[in-house]
C-alpha cells in the first residue's frame, strides 16, 4: 500500500512514523487496499484549537473516508484509523454477504414445451 502524506508545513520524524504505523495496520484488517492519502491541517478557525486529520482509503469499490480534530495530531490520527478500522470492517461483511447469496439465476425448465420442441419431420 502506498501511502501520502499532505501537509502544509513540516511534521516530526515521530508523527510520520506513527502516521505509516497506524495506517498500515489497517492492511491486516483488509488487504486490498490500494492507497491512503492523508491529509493534515492546522486549525483553520473552525476547529477548536487543534489538528485536524483525513485519511481516504482508496479500496475496490467505492473509497473510505475518515476525518477527526484533536489538539493532539497523534490522538487525531488513532481515532481516525480506528473510524476506518471500524468502517472496513462493515465493508467485509456487507461484501461476504453479497458473495454468500451467490447470483441470482432463473431456473432452468428441464422438459421441452411441445410448442417450441421441433420433430425431425418440420427440419
Amino acid at each position: 500500500m502506498q501511502i501520502t502524506i499532505h501537509k502544509s508545513g513540516e511534521l516530526l520524524d515521530s508523527t510520520k512514523q506513527v502516521i505509516n504505523d497506524k495506517v498500515t495496520k489497517l492492511e491486516t484488517f483488509y488487504d486490498r487496499i490500494e492507497r491512503a492519502d492523508v491529509y493534515i491541517k492546522d486549525d483553520d478557525g473552525t476547529a477548536a484549537n487543534g489538528h485536524k486529520v483525513e485519511v481516504r482509503l482508496a479500496i475496490p469499490g467505492n473509497d473510505l473516508f475518515a476525518e477527526y480534530t484533536d489538539p493532539s495530531i497523534k490522538r487525531a490520527i488513532a481515532d481516525v484509523t480506528e473510524a476506518l478500522r471500524r468502517q472496513i470492517k462493515k465493508h467485509k461483511e456487507k461484501e461476504q454477504a453479497r458473495n454468500s447469496a451467490g447470483p441470482s439465476v432463473m431456473p432452468v425448465q428441464d422438459e421441452l414445451d411441445e410448442d417450441i420442441a421441433v420433430s425431425e419431420e418440420q427440419l
